[in-house]
């Protein structure tokens, strides 16, 4: 059972922490979860950073540093904004981002971490360089993610995006994508949202352009589609399905933009399992999708 008791919101006081805000409110009263709201002051050294460590070159000043952040993090984040949250809390911490927020969520039971990505405009290749994409690898729990910006122009700005109605789950053919069809149902009956499933089959858009070609790309499909029907009934669901030729993450993109979705629901998976390809593609697909992520 998919169930969120206690939420983590990591901010660096940004625009995009300011506009994912309201995601966190409609997450966190939806499933009527504890929110805690973490600002970590990251420990540097020397001059490298340039005015930063002047402000923060050593854990003896945190006392100063912790009283002046936890202000911030009042006014950035007021009680009113939160009505609703069961429990609402403010914390400041020093040290790495990416370890403090991964540690913080193993030793305080936290169920899901949400936070937003950083990129956009040309510079979007370089938005999983980030504490984001350690997050994403090193959490022990789902992250719900949202890029700012929205390649192509295509769709709403993710950041600002609000409510759950149709969830796209993404499927690969490697273990554990039972789990995955599972919590696309739990999300399903949280929301009253529609599901459908999706998978890519990249090979068999680069097969030979003869009859020959066209029929093994036919036979990949299929043979995709079947196994996810096999899934469905162990996991007794019966969601639309969608098998597409092409890249996992345009697939992925094309399916939310045809059937207006409002949620990616992924399974980060193992990297190098046989068939296994959506962890090693997770960047990319948050870099892509038209809305918010959720990584199991």
């Amino acid at each position: 059972m998919l169930e969120f008791r206690h939420i983590l919101f990591p901010t660096d006081f940004s625009e995009q922490c300011k506009a994912f805000r309201k995601q966190v409110q409609f997450v966190g009263r939806q499933f009527n979860a504890r929110v805690t709201v973490l600002h970590v002051v990251p420990v540097v050294s020397g001059g490298e950073y340039g005015d930063l460590a002047g402000m923060f070159p050593t854990a003896g000043d945190f006392a100063a540093v912790e009283e002046k952040m936890g202000s911030l993090l009042l006014k950035f984040f007021p009680d009113q904004e939160f009505a609703g949250i069961p429990d609402f809390t403010r914390e400041v911490s020093l040290g790495d981002p990416s370890v403090v927020i991964a540690d913080y969520a193993v030793n305080h039971k936290v169920d899901l971490i949400m936070m937003p990505t950083h990129g956009y405009g040309r510079f979007r290749s370089l938005l999983m360089g980030s504490v984001a994409s350690k997050v994403l690898h090193d959490a022990e729990c789902p992250v719900w993610t949202a890029a700012h910006g929205v390649p192509h122009g295509e769709g709403p700005d993710p950041m600002s995006h609000v409510g759950v109605r149709k969830v796209v789950a993404a499927l690969d053919l490697a273990e554990g994508q039972i789990d995955v069809i599972g919590a696309a149902a739990d999300l399903s009956r949280k929301f009253d949202a529609s599901v459908t499933l999706v998978h890519a089959v990249p090979a068999a858009e680069h097969v030979p352009g003869d009859t020959g070609g066209d029929e093994f790309g036919e036979f990949l499909i299929k043979a995709a589609r079947e196994h996810i029907e096999g899934l469905q009934a162990k996991a007794g669901t019966t969601f639309d399905v969608a098998v597409e030729p092409g890249d996992v993450s345009s697939v992925i993109r094309k399916t939310v933009l045809n059937t207006n979705s409002d949620l990616v629901l992924l399974g980060r998976g193992v990297v190098h399992a046989p068939l296994g390809r959506l962890r090693s593609k997770a960047y990319e697909i948050i870099r892509e999708a038209p809305c918010p992520v959720l990584s199991l």
